[in-house]
């Protein structure tokens, strides 16, 4: 997709100080072509030649033709961004190429807590919306960040009763002040437990007690066609409750050269939704809201994407233990198409690889990873999502009928 990395980092949904909100953006339409006059035909008289004239207007013509045609074209192609216009911007429908990936320079909280992320089993039956958003709004925060260039905002997510918090790293990125509008209307300041902006996750601490915890789904649980919602402040407007479906798992998006495996979704989600939750039938998060697919004739509908809660629960437990993050990859490639028997087939391995080194080579069949049958790509693409690199995983494979089991770290891509 041409730009989708336009602005990507830039900003996040934001919340505009209450009580002023501004106006909706304006979606940008192509101007209607504006193409030379035709040139007039005129009877040819005898021994004379067309004026000069006619020929250089055609061409003028033709090239303004192009102009707007090509223009179109370009500009109807979708992009992915992620939406965080600053206050002040007017809305501006195009995002600044310019964008910080910096942490923000805030006070520092402790790391090493021994605090995590848990992932909790579905329980009881399915709720309706509204016992959705009733249970769910009380541990959703509005947070604002002050940077040189001005003010932005976005969403949270509690994740203690003592106050830590979970948002995109995009929506406190290059902040010299971020501050937190807890559900109770308290406004507090904020300081840094850590920040990756290749995961787009940071986590936050305000100095409160009393909070209500999010509860964490597993998001390798989730099914195409399910329900979920959305929860932000979307353009401003502060807790904003918007439905729709998991229209794709595993959905590999790609992020300022890095790809991404995302949750996809129809839940609009607008300005203002970033580092909020994308939340299942149950009420539990099963995704933290990033970014959106959109186009500048406004064409493109319903094309969210969430970072999967399997992957939140990775990056947020070592950013607060004060860990490194690093990206895992088996380290080699495997056929889509699935052998007779099961098992699918590597077509190549990496000779910088772990799995080389103990012994996977290509042609060998996959059959099984940590002990789980291997249905399918999805599988190993979910493994992936609570593994970094370093982490091991037990492969068992298959060459020339007999059975082998190994233990293989994944690398950094």
């Amino acid at each position: 997709m041409d730009n989708r990395n336009d602005g990507l980092w830039k900003g996040g949904p934001w919340e505009q100080p209450s009580p002023v909100f501004p106006n909706p953006p304006a979606v940008r339409i192509p101007a209607a072509a504006q193409v030379s006059r035709r040139p007039v035909l005129r009877v040819r008289r005898k021994r004379r030649k067309w004026p000069w004239f006619l020929g250089l207007a055609a061409l003028i013509g033709a090239i303004c033709l192009s102009t707007v045609l090509l223009d179109r074209y370009f500009s109807t192609r979708p992009s992915i961004r992620a939406p965080f216009p600053s206050i002040g911007d007017d809305w501006r429908y195009e995002q600044q190429d310019e964008h910080s990936t910096e942490p923000p320079s805030i006070p520092r909280a402790d790391t090493g807590t021994g605090v995590t992320l848990e992932l909790s089993p579905v329980q009881g039956e399915s709720l309706s919306y509204t016992q959705i958003y009733d249970r769910a709004s009380l541990s959703v925060v509005s947070i604002e960040s002050e940077s040189a260039d001005g003010y932005s905002a976005g969403t949270g997510v509690v994740l203690t009763w003592d106050g830590y918090l979970i948002t995109n790293a995009h929506v406190v990125a290059g902040a010299r002040e971020v501050s937190v509008l807890l559900p109770s209307n308290r406004t507090l300041p904020a300081s840094l437990v850590g920040f990756d902006a290749v995961e787009d996750l940071a986590v936050l601490k305000v100095e409160a007690e009393g909070l209500v915890p999010a509860q964490f789904g597993d998001s390798n649980a989730l099914r195409i066609g399910e329900p979920v919602a959305a929860l932000g402040d979307s353009l401003g407007y502060r807790a904003t409750f918007t439905d729709g479906i998991v229209s794709a798992l595993d959905r590999e998006v790609e992020v300022d050269d890095v790809n991404m495996a995302l949750i996809q979704t129809s839940a609009a989600i607008n300005y203002g939704n970033s580092g909020g939750p994308l939340l299942n039938q149950y009420g539990q998060v099963i995704g933290i809201n990033t970014v959106k697919i959109v186009t500048e004739d406004g064409s493109a509908e319903s094309l969210g994407f969430a970072i999967p809660s399997r992957r939140v629960k990775y990056v947020v437990d070592r950013l607060i233990a004060g860990e490194e993050v690093k990206a895992g990859v088996f380290g080699f490639m495997v056929s889509t198409a699935p052998e007779e028997g099961g098992g699918f087939r590597l077509r190549s391995v990496e000779r910088e690889s772990d799995a080389w080194a103990k012994g996977l080579r290509a042609g060998d069949i996959l059959t099984e990873a940590n002990g789980v049958p291997i249905t399918g790509l999805q599988d190993l693409t979910r493994l992936k999502l609570g593994l970094g690199a370093g982490d091991s995983v037990t492969l068992t494979y298959l060459r020339g009928g007999e059975q082998f089991t190994v233990d293989v770290e994944l690398i950094e891509p």
